[in-house]
């Protein structure tokens, strides 16, 4: 790189700024040649500050969500570009949060568009940030109805994470079998459906690792981890919640990983992303 060819661009641009004297003439170069906020970053920000006005009075809950997701998102592009000694950013990186918006009809559509940009974008933000957009996207999608996507393809890389997964859903039917034998009836229910949640996983990973070889399968028995194993109605719905609390770490997790890779698979992302939806849905 001609470094001689920048230092001469940079003074000569320096050149074309308003002629100003003193701390004014460091401002000006500071802001012409300052940091910048991240295009899409921005984008997802005003996007959730809009919405948190639109949905205010219609559907305060979403509404609170959309709008602490905007005060994450200013932070996070505050934090990117840096701050002065007294903590305000760069002029160069000043951002103007929207301040009206056109009132929603319902929430329903305005948190399907939010969900489907968060997803989308989980991958394509700077990667510092793809923790905190991809936590967006798994708490919008959690939010709507409807069941996860259908598992894509999987590279190789990805089948290992999937024989990882299938083997965490093994492990939690395991212990939701366990645990029901000691909750009282009228929670039987609700465990039925949990399991019925996870053997939907167990069946679209094992369908998607068919395709490539041999389909792990589940061990005889399965230790309880962090958790002391149940032996009534209400250490058994305890056990239940540690469980719900483990797996939507568990999927969060995977979620962010994969997009966090030098090369995420869109779809990939997008599928567990659902899926720690899901889970976060069954806290």
């Amino acid at each position: 790189m001609n470094r001689r060819r920048i230092a001469l661009t940079l003074v000569a641009a320096t050149a074309l700024l308003p002629t100003v004297a003193g701390c004014q003439a460091v401002d000006s170069v500071v802001a012409y040649f300052g940091p910048r906020p991240e295009n899409r970053l921005l984008a997802l920000a005003d996007a959730a500050a809009t919405d948190a006005l639109a949905l205010s009075g219609v559907d305060d809950h979403a509404a609170g969500l959309r709008s602490s997701q905007a005060d994450a998102l200013y932070a996070e592009i505050t934090r990117l570009c840096g701050t002065d000694a007294t903590g305000d950013a760069p002029r160069s990186c000043e951002v103007e949060r929207p301040t009206k918006a056109n009132r929603a009809v319902d929430s329903s559509e305005i948190m399907e568009n939010a969900a489907s940009a968060t997803t989308e974008a989980a991958d394509e933000v700077t990667v510092e940030s793809r923790t905190l957009v991809t936590e967006q996207a798994i708490a919008l999608n959690a939010w709507l109805p409807g069941d996860a996507p259908d598992i894509p393809e999987l590279s190789q890389p990805e089948q290992k994470g999937a024989a990882d997964l299938l083997a965490w859903e093994y492990e939690q039917v395991y212990g939701l079998d366990f645990a029901r034998a000691y909750v009282g009836p009228e929670h039987e229910d609700d465990v039925d459906h949990r399991l019925a949640v996870h053997h939907r996983r167990i069946d679209a990973l094992q369908d998607a690792l068919a395709r490539y070889g041999t389909i792990p399968q589940p061990e005889p028995a399965y230790t309880s981890g962090e958790q002391e194993l149940p032996h009534d109605s209400a250490s058994a719905l305890d056990f239940i919640n540690g469980l719900a609390d483990r797996d939507g770490r568990k999927w969060s997790a995977a979620a962010t990983n994969a997009a966090q890779e030098e090369s995420p698979d869109q779809e990939w992302v997008t599928w567990l992303v659902g899926i720690a939806a899901e889970s976060h849905g069954m806290h």
